[in-house]
């Protein structure tokens, strides 16, 4: 991550974390290959991602800054590139958003924002929680509290939380909710946080990667059982199969326990009533919501899946 709470001690620290761990900021072969855990954005450049995974073995990688208004508000460039060389390369990734909170409201959207921009590949996702905005009224854990909740509405993947080792302990920042405690401290000593153990320790920002120019954040798992479950490999799943047309469609009948919505996205908030397996449901519409995922819209106006696997046509 590019904005460190700790930066007026990052030269002789950092160097004396490297020593600790055993990695040199010189040269990738102090690590064995594919042994190291590095945090990414679009300030890393071009990544040679086939060289990287030789060195890497897992990566976090940067999706966005902030939100719409904030001054430092940014896209991760490198987001979709990032996450398709990592993939592709066969690197496990988590990605993260690096946040601006000043209102319960913004949390809220930083969150269904961070969502949407995401990977469909990625691990589980990290709140970047680091900056106290000037315009924030209410208590940082509140707004942390709102982004949590929406993404759990969102998503079922792991949530991790990220910060400082000042700033978290300043903050009084709760982690008992999220999967996950990643900690940054530059220092030879590992980071403690009041009321939680920590699972991955972020140690220097100067790192080295084989296909990675110049210098690269770079950690150390601290708990290997916890961090291993972020990056754990599921069983592959086939890309879910639609029905992507009405016609000879006259309704449709339930295969599995589906949910009705209110909306095509299929979150918490917008979810109606049960339905089980074997039910007839009159259906007037198909249409296709902005993850490409196929939904029936019912006679009553509502939405339910159009997943072969869930629903049967007649």
């Amino acid at each position: 991550m590019q904005i460190k709470l700790h930066k007026l001690v990052a030269g002789v620290a950092a160097f004396a974390a490297v020593l600790a761990v055993g990695v040199s900021l010189n040269t990738t072969t102090a690590n064995a290959a594919g042994k190291k855990v590095a945090d990414i954005s679009q300030y890393q450049g071009n990544i040679n991602w086939k060289k990287a995974s030789k060195d890497l073995k897992y990566a976090i990688i940067r999706v966005q800054h902030g939100s719409k208004g904030d001054a430092g508000y940014m896209i991760d460039s490198k987001r979709n590139v990032n996450a398709e060389g990592a993939y592709k390369h066969g690197v496990p990734f988590g990605q993260y958003m690096f946040a601006e909170f000043t209102s319960v409201k913004d949390a809220q959207q930083e969150a269904k924002d961070f969502y949407k921009r995401s990977n469909k590949h990625t691990k589980f996702f990290v709140l970047d929680e680091e900056k106290r905005m000037p315009s924030a009224k209410g208590k940082e854990q509140t707004y942390v509290n709102a982004w949590l909740k929406t993404m759990r509405g969102l998503t079922d993947k792991p949530l991790i939380m990220y910060a400082g080792e000042y700033y978290a302990n300043y903050h009084k920042l709760n982690f008992d909710k999220f999967d996950g405690t990643w900690i940054a401290k530059y220092s030879s000593v590992k980071p403690k946080v009041s009321g939680t153990s920590v699972d991955l320790w972020q140690y220097t920002s100067s790192g080295r990667v084989s296909g990675i120019s110049g210098n690269v954040d770079l950690n150390k798992v601290l708990n290997s059982s916890q961090v291993n479950k972020w990056f754990a490999s599921k069983k592959a799943h086939s890309a879910a199969s639609y029905y992507k047309s009405m016609t000879d469609v006259s309704g449709i009948k339930t295969k599995k326990t589906v949910y009705e919505y209110k909306g095509t996205t299929f979150t918490k908030n917008k979810r109606s009533t049960k339905i089980t397996a074997g039910k007839k449901l009159a259906v007037k519409a198909i249409t296709k919501n902005g993850k490409n995922a196929y939904r029936f819209q019912l006679t009553n106006g509502k939405y339910v899946t159009a997943n072969k696997a869930y629903v049967a046509t007649y």
